[in-house]
């Protein structure tokens, strides 16, 4: 029995050996993330919107600067107004220029203007300082955005690995009591149809074994699917194996959760919507500047060529332009102002699910952890139940179906223990996503327990 036992252990190496070679190498997470988050097109977007923002808010920045401009043109014409004038900008009307019919049939004549311009605004109502507030606070809540694709993607790729590496581990358990079972069916010598009660063990053992088989296919099943998502997401690699690790280390060590939920900061999805309340403000902001004045400065100097001579000119002034009524202003400040309400009440209301789901989500962690302590322990006091339930029955003590009673424990604890791990690993990833996590701690001592 003992070579028996030693030749099985072996084969069970063996075999177990080239299931893992043929999957690849293996990879941890930390190179996973690293991977995907360096070609994430979700987090590129989001960063490029950023940058969008960011030259937006310097543009507008400039508002202070006085506008300068460069006003060229040439002409032909014998219109008598543009005739006349001609000849008023070149300084050179004659006394005869003033006979009715030359003024009314003038010669069509060619003209040239080149005129070099300024203008300063000096006060426009707020309404550009608004805009560069209101750019200065979009800035601001597109980088907490970026911060929150990030870290729901890291909690994304998290999911999945750990799923990976959970069902994984399951699997090997179900494929180890299926090896049991069918061991167990192959020796068994009382499976006639004669004897019932033997025949009734058969059946049984047969039916375990059919489905211990279901099980295993659910969780290559499940696996794929997880594989997919990491695909999905960027991981270029197509035959790896994940890190066998367990779900509470995975946890607390990619995703480390606070035992005081109330004492975590708000996530950088509550601090973008807090930006935008503000930029919601400052919009508001703008609208009433439509109904201020507008001052400002201007210069402006020409120099006009005609057939007659070149003469130059100036101009320079200041004016104030103030919209006592603009149809297409009217309730516009109203509107603002109840969006930048809106939103304000949108923020606060975000906020209070957020910390209403982190401390669900917190209980339902420890409980959790607590429930996998438990399995864990009772699958090991099964275990131990197993051999010396094998022992009986090899004995002859106890029948078939009580042995099968037995592993049939053992499937549903295994199962158990599937949904459990998986569960864990799912409200975790769910968790960090509800804060302000750092992605880079965690990673950064996954490379570093990798070294050593």
């Amino acid at each position: 029995m003992k070579k028996i036992a030693i030749i099985i252990t072996v084969l069970s190496f063996i075999i177990t050996s080239e299931a893992v070679e043929s999957q690849g190498p293996m990879l941890s997470f930390a190179s996973v993330w690293n991977k995907i988050n360096q070609d994430s097109a979700a987090q590129e977007s989001s960063r490029l919107q950023t940058e969008s923002l960011t030259e937006s808010q310097k543009k507008a920045s400039h508002h202070w600067l006085p506008k300068i401009y460069i006003d060229a043109k040439t002409y032909q014409t014998n219109a008598p107004g543009a005739s006349f004038f001609g000849l008023l900008e070149q300084r050179a009307v004659q006394a005869s220029d003033f006979n009715p019919d030359l003024i009314n049939q003038p010669e069509a004549k060619s003209y040239a203007r080149g005129a070099l311009g300024i203008d300063l605004p000096l006060y426009e109502g707020g309404m550009k300082s608004s805009q560069v507030d209101l750019f200065k606070h979009s800035v601001a809540a597109q980088k907490n955005a970026t911060s929150q694709v990030q870290i729901e993607q890291y909690s994304s790729v998290g999911l999945s690995y750990g799923s990976i590496s959970v069902l994984e581990q399951q699997k090997n358990k179900l494929q180890a009591l299926s090896s049991e079972v069918s061991r167990m069916i192959k020796g068994y010598q009382l499976g006639s149809k004669s004897n019932p009660v033997g025949y009734s063990g058969l059946l049984g053992m047969k039916s375990l074994a059919n489905r211990l088989s279901g099980l295993i296919s659910q969780h290559e099943a499940q696996s794929r699917s997880y594989y997919a998502a990491l695909s999905e997401m960027g991981l270029k690699d197509q035959q790896w194996s994940p890190e066998i690790i367990d779900s509470s280390l995975f946890v607390s060590r990619y995703f480390p959760v606070s035992d005081q939920p109330e004492a975590i900061s708000s996530s950088y999805k509550i601090e973008s919507a807090k930006e935008n309340v503000k930029a919601s403000a400052e919009m508001a902001n703008m609208e009433k500047a439509k109904f201020l004045p507008r001052v400002g400065a201007f210069a402006e100097t020409a120099v006009f060529n005609g057939s007659r001579d070149t003469a130059n000119a100036y101009t320079a002034g200041l004016y104030l332009q103030w919209n006592l009524f603009d149809p297409s202003a009217y309730g516009s400040l109203k509107e603002a102002k109840l969006k930048s309400m809106s939103a304000t009440k949108y923020s606060e209301a975000l906020d209070q699910q957020e910390r209403a789901e982190r401390s669900a989500l917190s209980e339902q962690f420890k409980s959790l952890k607590q429930n996998i302590d438990l399995l864990n322990d009772s699958y090991k006091l099964l275990a131990e139940q197993s051999k010396m339930t094998e022992t009986l029955f090899k004995n002859g003590s106890i029948n078939a179906l009580q042995i099968v009673e037995i592993l049939s424990r053992r499937a549903d604890l295994i199962s158990q223990q599937g949904e459990a791990e998986l569960g864990l690993i799912k409200t975790a990833s769910q968790i960090v996503t509800k804060q302000k996590f750092d992605v880079e701690a965690p990673i950064q001592a996954g490379v570093k327990n990798e070294k050593q």
